[in-house]
């Protein structure tokens, strides 16, 4: 069943905060990474083993067939909630996704679904920051949100629309989600240096 994008984008707008972050997209009972039913942003269960299962697990989730765009967003919004408890992880899943990039480029394969899943889980962590920047964690959450920052120095937006050159369907919703915070943090970050 296809997610219809004005459904995606009213449901987005919704709920406030960083929207890679703060806003779950609807994917029904489509398999994803563990997570809980709440009325919030974080839903993570906290008796999932993301240091031994997160990185092979979301991997797994991106490269199913039957994984639709907006199966592809949450997984990464749930991945990038787990992975900012330990900036070793964030690094090990980012590299990851990275190198799928790199093995389609060397086998000649034209494959936006990995431009895409690479460029939005590096905006994702980029929002991630958005989370511990303006306290919208409860102080022992603060204390367990590892990654602060983008030490990375990556640009997700651009393999984002590289994937829509390539002819990615639907990933316009991605990119609305992107910029919507995408200005705010690098102006932020002008204005610190």
């Amino acid at each position: 069943m296809k997610t219809p994008i004005l459904f995606v984008l009213t449901a987005a707008a919704a709920l406030a905060g960083p929207p890679l972050i703060c806003q779950p997209i609807e994917i029904g009972n489509a398999r994803s990474l563990p997570w809980t039913k709440v009325q919030s942003w974080n839903g993570a269960d906290p008796a999932y083993n993301a240091a031994t299962s997160l990185t092979q697990d979301t991997l797994n989730i991106l490269q199913a067939p039957s994984s639709s765009l907006p199966v592809r967003m949450e997984t990464m919004r749930r991945a990038a909630i787990y992975a900012a408890k330990s900036e070793q992880l964030a690094e090990q899943l980012t590299a990851r996704l990275i190198a799928r990039v790199a093995d389609a480029e060397a086998a000649g394969r034209k494959d936006p679904n990995v431009w895409f899943d690479a460029g939005y889980f590096v905006e994702t962590l980029r929002q991630v920051t958005f989370i511990y920047r303006y306290d919208m964690l409860s102080p022992a959450e603060r204390a367990d949100w590892k990654v602060r920052g983008g030490k990375l120095g990556l640009d997700g937006k651009v393999w984002i629309e590289k994937a829509m050159q390539m002819g990615g369907k639907g990933m316009e919703v991605a990119m609305v989600k992107v910029l919507e915070y995408r200005e705010a943090d690098l102006k932020r970050q002008a204005s610190v240096r």
